[in-house]
């Protein structure tokens, strides 16, 4: 997950708009928005929780000590489609996988094609299939993408966490193409092609809370230290999970590579309430507490599946633990916090949902259970399905 970043406007002075262009597992391309907000205490402005929410509660007592996110059809676990792989050009399902040198069917091969034999082709052949393009023109994109000297942890994990936090699990589904060839998608099939989708096609502004860290330590200082800040997390975890059953995505490794990963559910502990305020805690603080939380994030599958995983054993999750200081004013409400862990998130960030695809990913949403269609497309997608 080698990326490469170009980062605009981060200093402390007021961050608007912050594009990045990025490379591997990482983050999403496009514009990230962070507000012009003046809260200037413990944390940077690029760690203003105001970023990541709306209205917040920073009264510490009255913030709970679990959640979990309520959705139970989103969140699902995914491949993230190596580059080394072939990306969305992997034949997962064939009976030797493999992304390159692919040699995909003509028209008149695919009209003879059985159904095994079609469910054995890439996402990305099949999608080009569906919209009736024999010239495979996203499989060409995905080519000129993917190589097999990548690093094994460059892929599309961005793409996967942003899709997998807006839409539901795609279940199987078997659609016409123009000629009357009907295409099976498996789950992971449709994964593939929103997560493609997510990291190269859609970028509508994002929020993103915190810096990227090329690695924790620079000669012995920890340079990655103060742009997450510790009460700022506390903050975003207990609104968003603990109090609206939503959620966030968040680098979970604070070294060169950039791992996403969306937070699933939470619990706390308060080790001690009534510590006095530390040299490095906030102004205005007049006592700290000392916290200790775990996070259990929704991890990678160890393999592609035709169907869901969500309520199976396929559904992988993995937790993380974080120790850290709260500095709590006169009215017990966070100004800031310092980490005791050095095991971090590197930083967080929300995806969008898109209200419509575009390009060649304007019929994508055939295949997805939960994004509104209108009558007359819904009334194709039906007469399609009698044929």
């Amino acid at each position: 997950m080698v990326v490469s970043i170009l980062l605009l406007a981060l200093k402390e002075a007021p961050v608007k708009n912050i594009v990045y262009a990025v490379i591997g597992c990482s983050l999403m391309q496009g514009s990230f928005a962070s507000p012009n907000i003046d809260i200037d205490r413990a944390w940077m402005r690029i760690s203003d929780p105001l970023i990541m929410s709306g209205p917040i509660n920073h009264n510490f007592s009255e913030l709970p000590l679990r959640g979990k996110v309520t959705d139970p059809n989103k969140y699902w676990s995914s491949d993230y489609w190596a580059r080394y792989k072939g990306g969305i050009n992997y034949r997962w399902n064939a009976t030797r996988p493999s992304g390159f040198n692919l040699i995909s069917p003509t028209r008149t091969e695919a009209m003879q094609m059985s159904q095994s034999q079609l469910r054995a082709l890439a996402p990305s052949e099949k999608w080009d299939l569906y919209i009736g393009r024999y010239d495979y023109p996203v499989k060409r994109e995905v080519d000129n993408y993917a190589s097999p000297n990548r690093p094994t942890w460059e892929g599309i994990c961005d793409g996967w966490a942003g899709a997998a936090m807006h839409f539901d699990e795609p279940e199987p589904i078997v659609v016409s193409n123009p000629d009357g060839i009907q295409v099976p998608f498996g789950s992971s099939d449709i994964k593939a092609l929103l997560s493609w989708y997510y990291a190269k096609k859609f970028t509508d502004g994002n929020s993103q809370m915190g810096r990227r860290c090329n690695g924790s330590n620079t000669g012995g200082v920890d340079r990655c230290d103060h742009d997450m800040n510790a009460g700022a997390f506390h903050l975003i975890l207990t609104n968003k999970i603990g109090v609206d059953g939503t959620t966030f995505i968040a680098d979970i490794d604070r070294n060169r590579e950039v791992w996403n990963h969306i937070a699933y559910d939470f619990t706390s502990t308060v080790r001690y309430r009534n510590l006095s305020p530390r040299s490095t805690s906030a102004p205005g603080t007049v006592k700290v507490a000392r916290v200790r939380t775990t996070v259990n994030y929704v991890f990678l599958l160890r393999g592609n599946t035709w169907e869901p995983v969500l309520g199976t054993s396929r559904q992988r999750t993995s937790s993380r633990t974080y120790e850290y200081y709260l500095d709590l004013d006169i009215n017990g409400r966070i100004i800031g916090g310092d980490w005791i862990t050095s095991q971090r998130p590197d930083f967080l960030w929300l995806s969008r949902r898109p209200t419509r695809f575009t390009g060649l990913f304007s019929k994508l949403p055939e295949l997805l259970r939960d994004f509104p269609l209108s009558d007359e497309e819904m009334e194709t997608v039906e007469e399609m399905a009698l044929h």
